[in-house]
C-alpha cells in the first residue's frame, strides 16, 4: 500500500493539482473573469491535488484487482471512478467545469496504472 499512496499522492500533486489551478485558469478565461493567479494559491491547489491524490492511490489499492486487464481500459476506468468520487466537490457544477476537470482526472487514472504496472513488473524482475 505504501507505494500506491506514494504513486497516488505524485500524480495527484502533478495532475490533480497542476492540472487543476490550470483547469480554474481556463474556468476563468471562458467566463470572463479576471486572471488571478499567486504562488500562495497555486501551492494550496497543488498541496490539495496531492492529498487527493494520496485518497487515490489508497482507492487505487483498494480497487486494482476489480479494474479491467487492459492497461488503457483500467487507467480509464479507474480515472473516471476518481471524478466521479470529486464530482460533488467541483465548483461550479457546470458542463464546463466537468470538461476542464475530467482530462486530469483521466490522465490521473492512466499515470497511476502505468506507474503501478512498472512498479509490479520491476517487483517480479527482481530489480
Amino acid at each position: 500500500m505504501p507505494v500506491a499512496l506514494a504513486i497516488g499522492a505524485g500524480a495527484g500533486g502533478a495532475l490533480l493539482g497542476l492540472g487543476g489551478r490550470l483547469a480554474m485558469r481556463l474556468f476563468a478565461l471562458a467566463t470572463g473573469r479576471p486572471p488571478a493567479f499567486n504562488v500562495r494559491g497555486t501551492l494550496t491547489v497543488v498541496f490539495a491535488g496531492a492529498v487527493a491524490g494520496l485518497l487515490g492511490g489508497a482507492l487505487f489499492w483498494l480497487l486494482e484487482r476489480r479494474l479491467p486487464r487492459a492497461a488503457w481500459w483500467r487507467g480509464l476506468t479507474f480515472g473516471a471512478v476518481c471524478l466521479a468520487v470529486a464530482a460533488p466537490g467541483i465548483r461550479p457544477p457546470q458542463l464546463l467545469t466537468f470538461s476542464l476537470f475530467a482530462p486530469f482526472f483521466l490522465s490521473y487514472g492512466l499515470v497511476v496504472t502505468w506507474a503501478w504496472g512498472r512498479w509490479r513488473n520491476a517487483r517480479s524482475l527482481g530489480t
